[in-house]
């Protein structure tokens, strides 16, 4: 597919490739491959436009765009120097694999691993949020309300004296909004002994594998309130199921025809006296 020969080391750029977001997307060119894997570059071409023929089918244009690069015209004919537009194609992380799996040899080995870690590198930069002065200011005011909160708290449950062991006192920081989606100072407050921050999924199995051992009025408790809204949601669905029957169209009946009596034939007319039309239930 590619020309598989290539140039020593030295005679390759020793910088790693460095790639480029076109469209959102990562992406390298045949120009880049051609330099640090030490091929021609008409021959990278004609391997990509061999590939593309030979996966027509499966519509690899696109992971593989055509472009042009500007290249420098020498020579005596143009002394001054000029340039000229020549093909060249720009391609993602799954065209550059393509491509590459043709090339062999131990040097291509060390750039197919370099380009896969530039690709990997710069499709984590992608996954990074925009950088937004507004959401950083945001951010910044309200770590300090949240610093100024705790040490508020942490400041008066020591001076208070109220708790003997202060030290072990926890806290909770929490952040709201407000009707308009604007955020609230935030708030830290102690979390007592007796109380707990988790999610109820988490709860039921701090339960069962008794990491918190209620006691028995606190489970009867528990038991009675979860009886209660279950029994709540029954009837609700009861009155919603009864709300829907209610506002069904009513299905009109049917009559039903009265069954011919054994001594009257198909034609209603009476049999012969002696004769019974036949009947099977």
């Amino acid at each position: 597919m590619a020309d598989n020969t290539t140039v020593s080391s030295s005679a390759v750029v020793s910088a790693r490739p460095e790639l480029s977001i076109h469209n959102g997307i990562v992406t390298t060119t045949s120009i880049q491959v051609a330099q640090f894997f030490g091929k021609r570059h008409d021959n990278v071409l004609r391997a990509i436009r061999v590939l593309l023929r030979e996966t027509a089918s499966e519509n690899r244009l696109l992971n593989f765009e055509e472009t042009s690069v500007e290249t420098r015209i020498e020579g005596a004919a143009n002394a001054q120097g000029g340039f000229r537009q020549d093909p060249a194609y720009r391609m993602d992380r799954e065209g550059f694999m393509l491509l590459a799996m043709g090339f062999t040899g131990k040097e291509a080995l060390r750039w197919k691993l370099a380009f896969i870690a530039a690709f990997n590198r710069m499709e984590a930069e992608l996954q990074k949020p925009a950088y937004d002065p507004a959401r950083i200011q945001l951010a910044h005011s309200l770590a300090a309300q949240a610093a100024a909160q705790v040490t508020q708290t942490v400041f008066d449950a020591i001076a208070s004296g109220r708790d003997s062991d202060w030290r072990r006192v926890r806290y909770l920081l929490s952040f709201g909004y407000d009707r308009d989606g604007q955020p609230t100072i935030p708030q830290a407050q102690v979390v007592g002994d007796d109380q707990m921050v988790t999610s109820l999924n988490a709860l039921i199995q701090h339960i069962t594998k008794h990491d918190v051992i209620p006691s028995d009025a606190q489970l009867a408790a528990l038991v009675t309130a979860c009886a209660q809204q279950l029994s709540e949601r029954v009837q609700v669905r009861e009155l919603r199921a009864a709300a829907k029957a209610s506002a069904a169209p009513a299905t009109t009946s049917t009559a039903v025809a009265a069954p011919i009596p054994p001594h009257i034939g198909h034609d209603g007319k009476p049999l012969p006296p002696g004769t019974f039309r036949a009947v099977f239930v």
